[in-house]
């Protein structure tokens, strides 16, 4: 068994969230990503021995490019042109030369492609322009197989039942409307369908990153403001006064003019303080409920899980490759977990799904159970 060749085998990545790299001796506090070198490994074991000769896709979950912490002419902006996005997206390129390298040596194999499904931190690559800077930077003419978007669609669909999502819709913040990444001005300029909680990251805890960096990677908000209000008064006061500023600004003037209901409002204040979180929750159910899903593979929440339920159903989560920083006293402290899926598919028999953790070129990976 152990020496059996599949016959094809996907591998799920979620949340690396690369922005601009980073320079010696330069800080840049809006880079979260230093894997360069183990994301290069991964894919090159995943072209090596019998993976060279069988298909093999690299399915990225979203939120690859951490384009809401990309600065633009030294401002955060949502009003995002295509101009814009390919300003963003080019100095992410430059900023992380070993990752797009190993991408380009990776679509370089026969069989070997990259599916790229936007995330609520990413939906500027549904503009054509950047789909064709990426291609381009890959090696691939536009247009080519070996590198596609996944844009527009909530779920991107793998033989036997295995659905892959990045999960952000799950949460009313992160919902757009209408469902579409794109959206056109009056005056014809199309710009990001930036949902609310897209914005209230842009315009809150992007710049507060500046002075307190790990802000963005702290679990649950809410810890992170009750212990900043004990040890670091003055700075989770002012993010305090520019969560209420925006949340007047933003949330109020929807009620008003969009008449939301309160219950509503009450679910969006929630979720953006992570009092609970619905993305789990409501991804079982969609699992249980499902008929044609049996495995759903989701991002997005940066917590690695593999959760069995009956009938065979499988609920995974794909992890990040950032660092986390936990405030639950059940699991307090920080961790850089580099966690991935792997779904492995044998003639006649059904694909199996394992959480991986990649550990480098010598130990390779190992199985990892939440």
């Amino acid at each position: 068994m152990d020496n059996e060749v599949p016959t094809e085998v996907k591998i799920v990545v979620s949340d690396l969230h690369l922005g601009t790299g980073t320079r010696p001796g330069e800080e840049n506090p809006y880079e979260d990503f230093y894997q360069d070198e183990r994301f290069e490994e991964m894919l090159a074991h995943y072209s090596e021995g019998v993976l060279t000769d069988i298909p093999v896709e690299l399915i990225i979950n979203g939120d690859f490019l951490d384009l809401l912490k990309v600065p633009y002419k030294g401002q955060f902006v949502t009003e995002i042109t295509e101009d814009i996005a390919l300003d963003k997206v080019r100095r992410c390129i430059r900023g992380h030369k070993k990752v797009f390298d190993a991408l380009a040596s990776f679509v370089s194999k026969p069989n070997h492609k990259v599916t790229y499904i936007a995330g609520n931190h990413d939906l500027d690559i549904a503009f054509p322009k950047v789909q064709a800077l990426l291609r381009a930077r890959l090696g691939l003419e536009d247009g080519a197989d070996a590198l596609k978007f996944v844009v527009e669609e909530d779920y991107y669909r793998l033989p036997s039942g295995i659905v892959v999502t990045h999960g952000h819709t799950f949460e009313e913040m992160n919902r757009i409307e209408p469902r579409a990444p794109l959206i056109e001005r009056e005056d014809g300029t199309k710009v990001v369908n930036m949902p609310w909680g897209s914005k209230f990251f842009a315009n809150v805890i992007a710049p507060a990153k500046s002075e307190r960096r790990i802000i963005d990677l702290v679990q649950p908000l809410s810890s992170f403001i009750l212990w900043g209000l004990f040890f670091d008064m003055r700075f989770t006061l002012s993010v305090l006064w520019r969560i209420i500023l925006f949340f007047l600004h933003t949330r109020v003037k929807n009620i008003y003019e969009r008449e939301l209901n309160i219950t509503k409002t009450l679910q969006i204040v929630g979720e953006e303080f992570a009092f609970y979180n619905n993305l789990e929750r409501r991804a079982s159910t969609l699992l249980r409920e499902s008929q044609d899903i049996r495995v759903l593979i989701v991002g997005h929440s940066h917590n690695p899980r593999f959760r069995r339920y009956p009938q065979g159903k499988i609920y995974v989560n794909s992890g990040t490759w950032v660092q986390r920083v936990s405030l639950d006293l059940n699991n307090l402290g920080t961790s850089t977990i580099l966690t991935y899926v792997e779904c492995t598919y044998y003639k006649g028999r059904p694909p199996i799904v394992r959480l991986l953790r990649w550990r480098g070129k010598l130990r390779t990976m190992e199985e990892v159970v939440f």
